[in-house]
């Protein structure tokens, strides 16, 4: 090892590792290693938990921190040592292979040269300069470098501002943001209860209207039984008169109550209508599921479509396997998929003249034999006609008028153990069941109430 390097290794055993200048001040810990009392202490203040050594990450306890006085006399001699020692060492550098001394530097192999080593093969085509004008230029590519590394660090500060702003944008965005996503909220919240408040009020003034009608149906009603009565009494009153006169009495009555026994019963009807409601659709659509037909579970009655979104009656029974998930009385099908958890909604298209059962069941549900309408097995809407009106059923409400359904929407809460069916061309609920006894897994159930029509998934 030459003399430049042994200062160079004495330079780097008096440099703290933490500031990497000579130690000032230093101090040794319990490890044996040195820093700078200052860097030291910076370490310390900065450290979240149990204060480490830099160096070998050792816990450092306060008394383990003890002044190194010798170290601190050793950096003070060689900080002004070394520019003597390397002073002096300027006429020291002698060619070992040829004995002459180095004036010259080989830029490509960054080392010293004599001028026999120029003359060397190995040296032919170097760019060689003398020493001093080499370290010239290797001062002004330092200064250079530093100019470079100071524009550079005045972009990066620059940069570091424009961040530092930004954050603080940010900071200011998101108060403003959330201001404003508060407020566009509470006015579609209280938009939204002026418009269920008004949806109320035309329902129960269609109720109104409605009782109205019943009742009047019930005076008209009651006002016929009360003139038949009394047709009754006067015609029994006549048996018994004598001949003549009940004959006679007889053609006067029938004359004055001719239009009463020509008079039919009638009976009030009415439909509930029922609005959009808004936003409704489009929530729904976010727990939209693809669901198909379950082939295997199918009516042999029941012809499915190649990609399984279409099932229409048929009315020759297919030649299929009786296994044991098809049902072989009732004219249903199940979907493919079932649910254990979550929100999930599917729409059902409605063919002409169909009239049909949809909803959901138990995975477990009887497939063979008859279903009574009321099982505890399944959750349905039942949509039928009867003397050209439209009639819904389900188990909660029973019976009720409705316009004629072309798409109907069924959206599944397994995990608050909720069904509900609206009408999807409209967007307005139909009737929902909540609380329902939900066991295992659930899959959808389609199911025909008469020998025709068509059923599509949408």
């Amino acid at each position: 090892m030459d003399a430049r390097d042994l200062i160079e290794n004495l330079k780097a055993d008096l440099t703290c590792s933490i500031c990497l200048g000579y130690f000032t001040d230093p101090v040794i810990v319990k490890c044996g290693h040195n820093f700078c009392r200052v860097c030291l202490l910076r370490c310390r203040e900065e450290a979240d938990a149990a204060f480490k050594c830099p160096e070998c990450r050792r816990v450092i306890e306060d008394s383990d921190v003890v002044p190194n006085r010798k170290l601190e006399n050793l950096c003070t001699t060689g900080k002004r040592l070394r520019p003597h020692l390397l002073e002096s060492m300027v006429d020291l550098y002698v060619c070992d292979q040829h004995g002459e001394e180095e004036k010259l530097f080989c830029e490509e192999d960054q080392k010293l040269l004599c001028a026999s080593c120029v003359l060397a093969p190995g040296h032919k085509d170097h760019t060689v300069l003398p020493l001093e004008m080499a370290a010239h230029k290797c001062k002004d590519k330092i200064k250079h470098t530093l100019n470079t590394l100071q524009r550079k660090k005045e972009e990066f500060n620059a940069a570091l501002d424009r961040v530092r702003r930004k954050e603080e944008q940010c900071m200011n965005d998101i108060h403003s943001l959330n201001e404003s996503v508060t407020l566009e909220y509470r006015k579609l919240r209280e938009f939204l209860c002026e418009e269920e408040e008004l949806y109320r009020q035309r329902l129960d003034q269609q109720y109104t209207d409605n009782m109205a009608k019943l009742e009047h149906n019930k005076v008209k009603l009651s006002q016929q039984i009360q003139n038949l009565e009394k047709m009754k009494i006067e015609l029994e009153e006549n048996l018994d008169k004598e001949p003549l006169e009940m004959l006679q009495d007889m053609k006067d009555t029938l004359a004055r109550n001719k239009e009463l026994l020509l008079q039919e019963p009638e009976v009030a009807s009415f439909a509930w209508v029922t609005r959009s409601i808004t936003g409704l659709t489009k929530m729904l659509k976010r727990f939209q599921r693809d669901i198909s037909f379950d082939p295997k579970s199918a009516n042999p009655h029941l012809i499915l479509s190649e990609d399984l979104k279409s099932v229409k009656y048929g009315d020759v029974p297919q030649d299929l396997p009786d296994n044991k998930e098809r049902f072989d009385v009732a004219l249903a099908v199940l979907g493919a998929q079932t649910f254990t958890s979550g929100k999930h909604y599917w729409e059902v298209k409605v063919g002409n003249k169909t009239e049909l059962v949809v909803g959901v069941c138990k995975d477990s549900i009887r497939r063979k034999g008859r279903h009574s309408s009321l099982s505890e097995d399944f959750w349905i809407l039942v949509s039928f006609k009867l003397c050209n009106d439209c009639f819904l059923w389900n188990s909660r409400d029973g019976f009720f008028m409705s316009q004629p359904l072309k798409k109907v929407g069924i959206f599944l809460d397994y995990d608050k153990r909720h069904v509900a069916f609206y009408d999807a061309i409209n967007g307005s609920s139909i009737c929902s069941f909540s609380d329902m006894a939900f066991e295992g897994p659930i899959r959808p159930y389609f199911s025909f109430c008469s020998g025709k029509g068509k059923i599509t998934l949408k």
